[in-house]
């Protein structure tokens, strides 16, 4: 997806253009402004304009804007998120932007799930160019998205076709994504320091007790099957006819050891669970699962 550029007009007077300044070096962090500047190809003498609230022309404020992914209404007015952020209450229609983006261009996605609000938090970032004063710029254009999450699966199957990583995000840090407040160094970092999407290939876990992160697909160990058949296996449950199926099982195996009479209603039903949490078709269940799960379970 492209950026919007604003129409921005170089006589314009900005009335917060004081502010101009204090909240550049807030998007800049800390990193310091001349070496920031030469890597868009800026001079020193238009980086020390910069740290005057001199406000740049449309060309170097267009340059920010990509290269940060900062917002301009906030940097020159003050208004909205400091950072671009697409936000949604809808799942449908958060879901339905992630396919867009991933029909739209190659990116790489990162993906962090708060299970306690069920709200997602998604980065999408590719390699591009502009052209500045005759010179191609490259840098990481990114996307940030941000809403609810019915599990991670509809996510991935959303972004399918993407190199899908997970990354780990603190209560305090989802929150302050959620409002805007992450830019392209917070989220990528640079050559000398680590972004939040660097915390990656987490493994599904719980952090806190509370925040659940994507397990990045490509590192389970499913054999030869695609990272979309190890995430759903991952995620698998019984349908009625695998339970009717390890219930028949699990009675033809207590009966054969002569403990059938110790299988009670509340005893067959811990059995079926203990088995459903191996996450594979009762079909796959091998004798040595059900005896496992059998004498885990008679007392």
């Amino acid at each position: 997806m492209g950026f919007l550029i604003p129409i921005l007009n170089k006589t314009m007077n900005y009335p917060n253009e004081k502010e101009f300044t204090p909240r550049l070096e807030w998007v800049l962090a800390d990193r310091k402004i001349t070496p920031w500047a030469k890597k868009l190809g800026l001079s020193s003498g238009t980086a020390a304009r910069l740290l005057s609230n001199v406000v740049p022309g449309t060309d170097i404020l267009t340059a920010i804007m990509r290269t940060e992914h900062v917002n301009l209404n906030w940097l020159l007015e003050g208004k909205g998120t400091p950072f671009m952020l697409d936000s949604y209450t809808n799942a449908d229609a958060f879901e339905n932007m992630l396919s867009i983006h991933a029909q739209d261009a190659q990116y790489t996605a990162y993906l962090s799930v708060d299970m306690q609000s069920s709200m997602a938090s998604v980065v999408l970032v590719q390699p591009a160019t502009f052209e500045f004063k005759n010179k191609s710029i490259e840098y990481q254009q990114i996307e940030t998205l941000y809403g609810p999450c019915r599990n991670p699966l509809a996510l991935s199957e959303a972004l399918k076709g993407c190199d899908i990583h997970s990354f780990s995000l603190t209560q305090l840090d989802a929150m302050a994504f959620s409002r805007g407040q992450f830019g392209t160094y917070k989220l990528l970092g640079d050559d000398k320091r680590k972004g939040l999407v660097s915390k990656s290939g987490v493994d599904l876990m719980v952090q806190d007790g509370k925040s659940v992160y994507f397990t990045d697909v490509k590192r389970w160990e499913c054999g030869n099957k695609t990272s979309m058949e190890c995430l759903k296996a991952k995620n698998y449950t019984f349908t009625i006819d695998d339970k009717l199926e390890v219930l028949n099982m699990v009675i033809m195996y207590a009966e054969e050891h002569h403990i059938a009479d110790k299988l009670d209603k509340a005893t067959k039903m811990e059995v079926v669970e203990t088995l459903e949490e191996m996450h594979k078709p009762a079909s796959e269940l091998t004798p040595t699962e059900i005896e496992f799960a059998l004498r885990a379970s008679v007392h």
